[in-house]
């Protein structure tokens, strides 16, 4: 769920990993249900001054993740998708 204290607590990172199950179209649901939404994600990445953002822990209900994806880059650009079985360098 979103909460600027993990912006505190993860300060300076290279990579950060935050779920995003929905757009922010669906805000007030997320809450509701102690998810976060991509844009919620990428303000938190911007707020630690991370690197790199990797969103997962998508809702079922999106057949193409990449419009999460497009929530989060308009806030925070260097985000990426955590598909499974993709591999990031550190």
């Amino acid at each position: 769920m979103y909460d600027t204290r993990v912006a505190e607590a993860v300060k300076g990172v290279d990579w950060l990993y935050h779920e995003a199950t929905f757009d922010a179209s669906e805000a007030e649901h997320a809450m509701a249900h102690g998810h976060s939404t991509a844009a919620q994600a990428a303000q938190i990445a911007q707020l630690a001054e991370a690197k790199n953002l990797i969103i997962g822990h998508f809702s079922q209900q999106y057949d193409d993740d990449n419009v999460l994806l497009r929530d989060a880059a308009a806030i925070f650009p260097n985000t990426h998708l955590a598909d499974e079985g993709k591999k990031f360098v550190l």
